[in-house]
């Protein structure tokens, strides 16, 4: 037996242990290992250890090469059962897909969950990639060109309880102050996309644009990350908002078939294709 009645874990049902288990990712970043998920959904090492490895084995969980947890693809599959989750990931897919082909770099979907972005879509060139901008991912929103947009686009009381906590700072050129943050908005705001040069990484930028519902309201975010040198970021921002501009059409659209490349998109990574 691994509980014991003085284990506070043992009084929840086996459902509301795992519940508690993959409730601990909305915080840490996303990746969290076996002592960080024990302490933040309340359960003993040894509890943790084994739902862990049993979530891990069903799909709901994946271990990178450091031994750190994330949530799986088949826990977004479910997220994305929710009508307006399925639409907003299906109807702008193939758009997606497009700018990925195109431009050859890595692009994502994104959306914002609180004081962080959540990356609901990722095509790349290297499938294995382990950081935090993959399928369920998370990220500060000023660490980001895709939550800049996000936040930019946010109520006046979001920034506001967003810039009173401290922020993260990853390279001498992430944001890291409240003033450099709102002139960045500004910005945002003003020229309709997003630039965040070397905010996590001195060797990449990131580059991302706003997607406006059937409401006309900003909830999501296409990005496009480019190594430095290599992509000139200016005409990026032309591809990047041309895309964003068509996925917005498309969620302003009545509801129709799924376009055939979505449907082969889904089939393959199913593994029907």
């Amino acid at each position: 037996m691994d509980e014991t009645p003085a284990d506070p874990s043992a009084k929840r049902t086996a459902a509301a242990r795992v519940l508690a288990l993959l409730g601990a990712f909305s915080r840490g970043g996303g990746s969290l290992n076996l002592s960080e998920i024990s302490r933040y959904a309340d359960l003993s090492l040894t509890t943790t250890h084994r739902l862990a490895k049993e979530v891990l084995e069903w799909g709901g969980l994946e271990q990178d090469c450091d031994g750190r947890y994330r949530l799986g693809r088949k826990i977004l599959d479910l997220a994305s059962a929710s009508t307006d989750a399925l639409r907003l990931r299906e109807m702008v897919l193939p758009h997606l897909v497009d700018l990925h082909r195109y431009t050859g770099l890595t692009v994502h979907l994104a959306a914002r969950d609180g004081a962080d972005v959540v990356y609901l879509e990722a095509l790349r060139a290297h499938p294995n990639y382990t950081g935090e901008n993959k399928i369920g991912g998370r990220m500060r929103l000023h660490a980001t060109a895709t939550g800049l947009v996000l936040l930019a686009h946010s109520a006046s009381e979001v920034v506001d309880e967003y810039v009173r906590e401290p922020m993260k700072v990853y390279t001498p050129k992430t944001i890291r102050d409240e003033q450099t943050l709102r002139e960045s908005l500004k910005i945002v705001r003003r020229q309709g996309f997003a630039i965040g040069s070397q905010f996590v990484t001195m060797r990449a930028g990131s580059i991302a644009a706003p997607i406006v519902n059937a409401e006309g309201v900003v909830d999501a975010a296409v990005g496009v990350v480019y190594l430095l040198g290599e992509s000139d970021p200016n005409r990026l921002a032309d591809h990047v908002r041309a895309a964003a501009n068509r996925m917005s059409r498309a969620l302003a659209e009545k509801p129709a078939p799924l376009d055939p490349r979505t449907i082969e998109f889904n089939r393959r990574h199913a593994g029907f294709a």
